[in-house]
């Protein structure tokens, strides 16, 4: 028989057979045997100075990699400070792996220190939570928590081990067959008569256009939606955590949604894959679907097929087998579409120019579009990397001119919760799982406060991120709404202060310097490219324009999305 080992051990070995690197986490007496199994298991954790932080890096990881992200947090207040982020990353679908401490058995109910009705709390905003109250089954149910994150329709799993039997020793039960999970999940096709019914209504379509949602990245698409666009000639846009999946240059992709929106609002057949209609999708309505307009929809999770909009054709299934299985089926001519994706390809090119026209627009000081289109493309001249964009109408810029040229590396607030700050998460989840390429994170200033501070975990780590604030002084967007209702002098609340940012980074020993006028821009990010290389953050602060926004900004209220 095995020796008994500590329960925190357990817990990080399981991590680690299951396929977790990192683990993302902040300390405390809860959850202390798990980081000390960390450092037994040679399980990397990177500690973070706010549990919400904590879980946005795992939620980043996730992005970046399309495996399962990993973060532990103390119990009671530790908990409930991750709560935002659990949200976050489960109304996005994102595979994440949370585990928490839990007041000990004997102390139930007593009033003790940092003792709460966790699964209470994580009951609304996790896809499957439990409690391990054996030290043994540990292992058991670390797999199964890893499982439940990553399996069918991504999201969050949560996972409570109680402090008493955090800190016992215990031998996990050897059992006489097998037990756990294939490491590869079973892959589900629809049914062949729903299959005809998808390539008949695409065949004989005159303006089809895919959408390709967060649920095509996570099923590992990439070769096989590229290999039906190839075949099938028809127009691919993608969005959420599916941008890049087919790379933005590629002969069939419009680009990110943002752009390929012309030519989906054009489309006679949209083939939405594993997104679902809500506000990302304007509900399934206008500007983006006309009310005329056929929906061939791919779901593993049938439950997530129609709602807001009934598809014409629902495919239960995987997302990649689904592809792979329409793309050996079809037989029309690869060109059949030309004309079509010539078209869409302009609108494109139409949309691109609109934002760009827009950075021309005069400005009192530096205009966030140019500045977003200047980063943007600083960032592609350097090679593969990530960008990640965040902010109010920050992010709008960033995605707007950002490209994607693989998955995984073009990273932003993928659900419809509209959740801040996670930028500097993101990037530095993005950096510790490819830590030879560069990130960069270009983010509005109300959005970076929020997280400000784990630049102190991005020193303390060797993260070298290259981080852009528009500093505008205030929240941009909440600015132009409260202007919008009640009239040009209500801003109360979404001032903010000019406050010099790049001393953040000074402060953590990074690297950091503020950019007033355009023509200092290239030198300072060249300086910040450089720190970040030699694995400390650089911050360039950038003094913007408050009054610019974008146009899709100041249009977004017509849409009805909130």
């Amino acid at each position: 028989m095995a020796d008994a080992q500590l329960g925190g051990v357990l817990a990080a070995r399981a991590l680690k057979d299951a396929g977790v690197e990192v683990l993302f986490a902040l300390p405390g007496g809860h959850v202390l045997p798990l980081f000390e199994g960390a450092r037994v298991e040679g399980l990397t954790l990177i500690d973070t100075r706010h549990e919400e932080n904590a879980v946005m890096m795992s939620e980043g990881w996730a992005l970046a990699t399309g495996r399962a992200g990993a973060a532990a947090v103390t119990a009671g207040p530790g908990l409930a400070n991750a709560v935002p982020g659990i949200a976050e990353a489960n109304a996005a679908g994102v595979p994440v792996a949370v585990i928490a401490g839990r007041t000990g058995l004997p102390q139930r109910g007593r009033g003790a220190v940092q003792d709460l009705d966790q699964l209470g709390l994580v009951a609304p905003v996790t896809k499957w939570r439990a409690e391990c109250l054996q030290t043994e089954r540990i292992p058991e149910y670390v797999a199964e928590l890893v499982h439940q994150a990553r399996s069918g329709a991504p999201g969050v799993a949560y996972l409570e081990i109680p402090q008493d039997l955090f800190g016992q020793s215990a031998t996990p039960p050897e059992l006489p067959w097998p037990a756990g999970h294939e490491a590869e999940p079973a892959r589900s096709v629809p049914v062949r008569g729903d299959l005809d019914r998808a390539i008949d209504l695409l065949s004989n379509a005159a303006r089809p256009v895919v959408v390709a949602g967060s649920g095509a990245f996570f099923s590992d698409a990439t070769d096989a939606l590229r290999a039906f666009a190839e075949r099938t000639g028809i127009a691919v846009t993608t969005t959420s955590a599916a941008r890049g999946l087919l790379d933005d240059d590629h002969q069939h992709c419009l680009g990110g949604l943002v752009h390929g929106g012309i030519a989906l609002a054009s489309a006679d057949v949209a083939f939405v894959l594993g997104s679902r209609f809500n506000a990302n999708l304007v509900y399934g309505g206008p500007p983006l679907f006309g009310p005329d307009q056929k929906v061939v929809q791919v779901d593993v999770r049938p439950e997530h097929l129609g709602g807001l909009r009934r598809p014409d054709v629902a495919l239960a299934g995987d997302v990649a087998a689904t592809l792979s299985a329409l793309t050996e089926a079809w037989t029309k001519p690869p060109d059949a579409f030309a004309e079509w994706l010539a078209q869409a390809k302009n609108g494109a090119r139409i949309s691109w120019a609109s934002w760009d026209s827009q950075c021309d627009r005069p400005s009192n000081g530096i205009h966030p579009g140019w500045l977003a289109r200047e980063v943007a493309r600083f960032a592609d001249d350097h090679g593969p990397g990530t960008f990640v964009s965040d902010g109010g109408d920050s992010v709008l810029w960033g995605i707007a001119f950002s490209k994607a040229h693989r998955p995984g590396s073009n990273l932003f607030i993928g659900s419809a919760m509209g959740t801040l700050g996670i930028g500097l998460p993101f990037g530095l989840a993005a950096k510790a799982a490819r830590r030879d390429e560069p990130a960069f994170v270009f983010t509005g200033d109300g959005a970076f406060g929020l997280s400000a501070i784990e630049l102190d975990t991005a020193a303390r780590h060797g993260l070298g991120v290259v981080v852009v604030v528009v500093n505008n002084g205030g929240w941009g967007d909440v600015r132009h709404e409260q202007r919008m209702w009640f009239g040009e002098h209500a801003d109360q609340g979404a001032v903010l202060s000019t406050m010099r940012y790049d001393l953040l980074a000074q402060a953590v020993g990074g690297h950091g310097e503020r950019v007033e006028h355009q023509d200092e821009l290239h030198p300072a990010l060249e300086r910040a490219a450089k720190a970040a290389a030699e694995g400390a953050p650089a911050v360039v602060d950038c003094v913007t324009d408050p009054d610019v926004m974008s146009d899709l900004m100041m249009n977004l209220g017509g849409l009805n999305v909130m």
